[in-house]
């Protein structure tokens, strides 16, 4: 599975995320519920800003500042009404 890439300057703030479509996201199906982490984890390093939204079909988190020079992965669990658990990534490079 290839991993989306961003690129964010550490004072930039913006949503970040994804869109389920079929196969993963059955026909009627929604997106019950989704959890986002953010590794490493360090002090002034990138954070999320609020909680998830979650809306039928997306998913997104909004990102803040970050280390320059650093670089995670924002990490999106996902479960379905279906009952189907996705993991995603998105790989963030902070670069001033």
């Amino acid at each position: 599975m290839r991993i989306p890439e961003i690129v964010k300057k550490p004072d930039e703030k913006f949503p970040i995320g994804f869109k389920y479509i079929s196969p993963d996201l059955e026909e009627g199906a929604t997106i019950a519920s989704c959890t986002v982490t953010i590794s490493p984890s360090e002090v002034g390093g990138l954070a999320v800003d609020g909680n998830p939204v979650v809306e039928a079909d997306k998913v997104s988190q909004t990102v803040q500042a970050g280390k320059d020079g650093s670089e995670y992965y924002v990490t999106f669990k996902v479960t379905t009404s279906g009952g189907h658990i996705y993991e995603d990534k998105i790989f963030v490079k902070v670069r001033a």
